[in-house]
């Protein structure tokens, strides 16, 4: 690939595969299976839904995508308007900005797991991703002063809440939220589908998955986790029911310059992109939480990453190192229908 190209995301490049085949055709004459896709928030969204009502599953599956589509510009670094570039344009000003409840949930969230990961995860790396560029059709490595100073810049602690307002400390800081604004909006698309009447159903937004009542037949939604190095295989299969699961990789944004592969998920202590880890994947009962914590589980590595996440109660991950290595954590394996065989056959890169 060019050092000039930077991989776009694709189809087949969503690393959470729904494995059962879920079609419009695919209906009996209890319940039907609707299933539909737009692009939001830079991904692909997927929403399928079992329902005895077809009108009912179009209708609650337009309110999630319109939630979410809120929820982008909401959250968004890049829509002019957006709330949280308004926040981030007021970094180093004394006043504090009111802002909705939806940003502050996040921003409180992301506070709560930098805390929780002393670090690992700190949603305001955005001075380091603007340097980065992994949009641009001719990406370059950052100038490395510019990127120093940025990462001056990088400290979750400078986020300063008083009830419903935030104010950053320094002029010069501002705030992504792509290790689990994603998430979240996912978390609430689940909760429209649900308060419209949905009792099943499944949300993938590029990865970023929620998994709730019961797929084809009854039973569990049947999914897969992506071979990072091969999009058509699978190296796991489970079973998943009212469970979130995120997985960070190194292949959904990156360029390759020199032989070495540059990819998103930057390390707040430096801003370059965290070595070592080529996926890393966490189930959890939010999409946001599974979303955070992937990011962390990614940027700490097997041994800090896997012990992290083992000191949570009912959350289980996975990471796969360069080198092919697969770790796990202490329940991992016993996860509902779970096949590692995949694994162990297809991690040669």
């Amino acid at each position: 690939m060019s050092g000039k190209t930077v991989k776009q995301l694709a189809p087949y490049y969503i690393f959470l595969i729904i494995l059962c085949s879920l079609l419009l055709s695919c209906e009996t004459k209890e319940t039907k299976i609707v299933k539909r896709t737009q692009f939001i928030m830079g991904t692909l969204v997927e929403i399928t839904v079992r329902a005895t009502d077809n009108d009912l599953a179009h209708k609650a599956i337009d309110k999630s995508f319109d939630e979410m589509s809120r929820l982008e510009k909401i959250m968004s670094t890049r829509l002019p308007e957006s709330e949280l570039l308004k926040l981030n344009l007021s970094a180093g000003n004394e006043n504090k900005i009111t802002v909705s409840s939806d940003l502050l949930k996040v921003i409180q969230l992301g506070v709560h797991w930098g805390d929780f990961s002393n670090g690992a995860i700190d949603i305001s790396i955005g001075p380091a991703v603007t340097l980065w560029k992994f949009d641009s059709e001719s990406p370059a490595l950052p100038d490395p002063e510019k990127l120093k100073t940025a990462v001056d810049l990088i400290d979750y602690q400078n986020i300063s809440i008083d009830r419903n307002s935030i104010s950053l400390k320094n002029a010069g800081m501002s705030l992504h939220l792509g290790a689990l604004g994603k998430g979240y909006a996912v978390d609430r698309a689940v909760d429209f589908l649900k308060s419209s009447g949905i009792k099943n159903g499944l949300v993938n937004a590029g990865g970023d998955l929620m998994a709730f009542g019961s797929g084809q037949e009854g039973k569990p939604w049947r999914i897969g986790l992506q071979h990072p190095r091969k999009p058509e295989a699978m190296i796991a299969s489970l079973d998943l029911a009212d469970k979130a699961v995120a997985t960070s990789g190194d292949y959904q944004r990156y360029f390759i310059r020199d032989g070495k592969r540059y990819h998103h998920i930057l390390n707040p202590k430096d801003g370059e992109p965290a070595e070592n880890v080529m996926s890393a994947t966490v189930i959890a009962d939010t999409v946001a939480d599974a979303d955070a914590l992937s990011t962390a589980l990614f940027v700490l590595g097997p041994e800090k990453g896997i012990n992290l996440i083992d000191s949570l109660d009912g959350v289980e991950g996975m990471v796969i190192t360069k080198s092919g290595s697969a770790f796990f954590t202490s329940g991992f394996n016993n996860l509902p229908g779970l096949s590692l065989q995949d694994v162990k056959n297809n991690l040669s890169q």
